[in-house]
């Protein structure tokens, strides 16, 4: 193996496997000695997880509100957006083969539906490019150079202790963020970053279950129902699920990064709950049920509906009680039913979200080419940059648009010809 690079990256992950085929579609692999990473036995283990297993890379539709930093910099943002929306990354699939298929949400999936199409992809483009590979091998520290010198990396083996060291013209941090430990982002990185001169804000977890105050519908663990979830200028309808420290399921997690945001600043987070988000379920529809010749009681009224266990929970939330039903009960539990509101207290650890809001600080980045705008010839791609996706395929689109301005930026900053970078 060699112990000086051309191009070092730190992560074996979405943005690594792109730039790899980006990198082989422009013919560079073979002409840049180039070495990633990875602490974990293999690479790609977070894509592989993704969707459950189906691997949602993109959106039908996706818009500056679909991503969140927690420290702003419009300068960067709006440059960045407008590369991350052009990329056709649907078509780019088609033309290597991986068909795709989307959903009533406008996810995109391999149509397989299975992540093993992503990562077989991008297995073969890495065995088939003249990259080199460490595995099990963590980064422990990074020595800055100075102007236009080398990076001097220190590594180690997480298995048997051995320690490396290897040098790079220039340095790649697509190591993701502080969510999903067990893949192998941990944030670990974050202290080594920072030593390089740059901020690094937050991290805050996202796309996760949410805590609510203690109270009767902590009981539900594990029942699920349609409910539109709204929270300033966030409005969506889908499966909620009730656990015993709140709620869970798709909604909750679109809902999450929003609220984490929030959170993370000090502020108050209180959302509302439509348990009725069907216009045909009215008003009208339940006081005429209230008022014809059988006489029902109000928990029988809204039973054909809802789980009977959510219906005395919420009851016992709201002030119910169990009684016969008159027209103007039917009003007051359907309005209640319509506009219920609890406090989010906070949302769930890291170890259970599938991202980590936060990163290195945008306004130290160039959007042009990912490279830093402190220390020449290093950059940062993925999650580790403080723009991160919401559920809905966001975060892997943005990772392979990552690696293709990667690829493009490092190709130009190299001589293809001679192997060494330009002047």
């Amino acid at each position: 193996m060699h112990k000086s690079f051309d191009i070092v990256i730190i992560g074996a992950g979405a943005c690594a496997g792109f730039f790899t085929a980006f990198m082989n579609a422009g013919g560079f692999s073979g002409k840049l000695r180039v070495l990633i990473i990875e602490k974990l036995s293999k690479p790609f283990k977070k894509i592989a997880a993704s969707g459950n297993g189906r691997c949602n890379y993109s959106n039908e539709s996706i818009s500056p509100r679909d991503y969140i930093s927690l420290k702003p910099d419009h300068a960067f943002t709006g440059v960045f957006f407008d590369k991350i929306k052009s990329f056709d990354f649907k078509g780019y699939l088609n033309d290597n083969l991986i068909y795709s298929r989307s959903d009533e949400y406008g996810r995109l999936f391999p149509f397989t539906n299975s992540a093993k199409t992503m990562t077989g992809f991008l297995e073969n483009n890495l065995l088939c490019s003249c990259f080199e590979t460490l595995f099990d091998t963590a980064c422990r520290s990074v020595e800055r150079p100075r102007e236009g010198g080398i990076f001097k990396i220190k590594c180690e083996n997480v298995k048997t202790g051995e320690k490396l060291s290897v040098e790079s013209a220039a340095l790649v941090f697509a190591c993701g963020g502080a969510a999903y430990p067990q893949l192998g982002t941990d944030g670990s990185a974050f202290e080594i970053i920072k030593k390089t001169g740059h901020t690094f804000t937050g991290a805050a977890p996202s796309i996760c279950a949410l805590e609510t105050p203690a109270g009767p519908l902590h009981k539900l663990g594990g029942i699920k129902l349609e409910a539109r979830l709204k929270y300033k200028d966030f409005e969506r309808t889908g499966e909620i699920l009730f656990t015993d420290y709140g709620i869970s399921g798709p909604n909750a997690l679109y809902l999450s990064p929003h609220v984490s945001r929030d959170l993370y600043a000090g502020k108050k987070a209180r959302v509302s709950i439509d348990f009725l988000p069907v216009p045909a379920l009215s008003p009208d529809y339940f006081t005429s049920k209230a008022g014809c010749q059988n006489e029902y009681l109000n928990l029988d009224l809204f039973s054909g509906v809802f789980n009977r266990d959510f219906l005395k929970a919420f009851f016992r939330d709201s002030g119910f009680i169990i009684e016969m039903c008159s027209r103007e009960s039917a009003v007051k539990i359907h309005s209640a039913l319509k506009n219920y509101e609890t406090d989010i207290l906070r949302v769930r650890p890291f170890n259970e979200a599938q991202v980590s809001l936060g990163g290195v600080c945008c306004r130290e980045i160039d959007p042009n080419t990912l490279e830093s705008r402190l220390v020449k010839n290093l950059y940062f791609a993925g999650e580790v940059i403080d723009y991160t996706g919401g559920c809905g395929g966001y975060n892997i689109h943005q990772a392979a648009v990552c690696a293709r301005i990667l690829s493009e930026s490092l190709a130009a900053a190299f001589s293809i010809k001679t192997g060494r970078q330009t002047e």
